[in-house]
């Protein structure tokens, strides 16, 4: 998969059995700049060229077969061995008012490059049933992390953020999720555009700025973030002309780079703490029973974001999910590998309850070698 970041495809050798899922095997390749500068421009207008959606399309499908080689090089597995392939594709528009979301990096490239049967276009199952069509980890989440008597939450932070509130397994209480608003993407941009670092290592750069409560306010005051779930988002939305039209061409021009990028993690902590306090109950004030969040994603490595995190959710334990033994970077990949394992067999996916959805559905496509 590579995600909202749009800055690498990763990997995953997945086993998987009724009974039990073991991560195999893990690579994240860089994505060739020329390639990456495109996807992030189809997120910056709602126009393409059909040439140029075309291009991508292949360009992009090559890319992905080209990551999955490179994983059975890495793991000395061959083709024969593995059962499918499922892939996510590349996110360029996601538009739940009209039930539609396009990802692309074609699985026909995939599958015949690859001669693995390949998996795809997830989404539009679950939107074909009046759902959101994201996000789609609190089902994985729940069977990563949820713990026998307590609730548990994971936040994944990429591009976009969002989180997954898991029912404790002595319950039937419906696994819930939804996407918060700006993870690293915004933060990442940032970087690019001013220092030329790819993202703020740490967050040493915020660390070192001061957060502007006035320029908060004013991206806080986005209607998407008032919203009742179920509602998604992504980086057509939460993009660098959303940053500009909130705060206004004078206040870049005035603002130091440590200090946007402290304002910009501000949001991206703010944000998913406020979501996950409106979760809280009186049993949530103790502060021996702290609620365990576990942290996904590219995020999970910003000491700082994660530090900012933790202030605001001073009853919840706020925690990389490589404490609980799973590489905060590969999660998303094995989630595609879950679903792809799901299609196979023909189980649907329980996330009506996430994504209001009509009810639950057996989601992708299949595309033979």
């Amino acid at each position: 998969m590579s995600g909202t970041s749009v800055d690498a495809i990763d990997a995953a050798l997945v086993a998987i059995n009724e009974n039990d899922l073991r991560l195999e095997h893990f690579i994240s390749t860089p994505l060739d700049d020329s390639l990456k500068q495109a996807l992030l421009a189809c997120n910056q207008q709602q126009q393409i060229r059909l040439h140029e959606l075309c291009r991508l399309q292949s360009e992009l499908g090559q890319a992905f077969a080209n990551s999955v080689q490179n994983l059975l090089s890495a793991s000395n597995a061959s083709a024969n061995q593995i059962r499918a392939i499922g892939s996510h594709g590349q996110t360029i528009f996601h538009a739940p008012d009209v039930q539609m979301s396009l990802q692309i990096g074609h699985p026909a490239m995939i599958a015949k490059q690859t001669g693995i049967t390949t998996i795809a276009d997830f989404r539009i199952d679950d939107m074909a049933l009046d759902g959101q069509g994201a996000p789609f980890a609190p089902v994985f989440h729940q069977a990563l992390f949820a713990e026998t008597d307590n609730t548990a939450i994971a936040v994944n932070i990429g591009g976009i953020a969002n989180i997954s509130v898991l029912s404790a397994l002595n319950t039937n209480t419906p696994i819930t999720g939804w996407d918060c608003g700006p993870g690293n993407g915004l933060i990442d941009e940032a970087c690019q555009k001013y220092l030329q670092y790819a993202y703020d290592k740490n967050g040493a750069t915020a660390r070192t700025g001061q957060i502007k409560e006035s320029l908060l306010e004013n991206l806080l005051a986005d209607d998407y973030f008032a919203k009742t779930p179920p509602k998604s988002s992504g980086r057509d939305y939460f993009n660098w002309q959303w940053l500009e039209s909130a705060l206004g061409k004078q206040t870049f021009d005035s603002i130091s780079i440590a200090d946007l990028l402290a304002t910009l993690t501000e949001l991206t902590a703010i944000t998913i703490a406020h979501e996950i306090n409106k979760l809280a109950t009186d049993t949530d004030t103790d502060t021996d029973n702290k609620v365990p969040v576990w942290i996904c994603g590219g995020g999970a490595f910003n000491e700082y974001l994660i530090e900012r995190l933790a202030t605001h959710l001073p009853n919840c334990s706020v925690q990389s999910s490589q404490v609980a033994g799973h590489n905060p970077d590969s999660i998303e990949a094995m989630l595609f590998a879950w679903l792809a394992y799901k299609r196979l067999h023909n189980q649907p996916v329980a996330l009506s309850a996430v994504t209001g959805a009509s009810r639950d559905a057996v989601m992708g496509g299949i595309w033979h070698p």
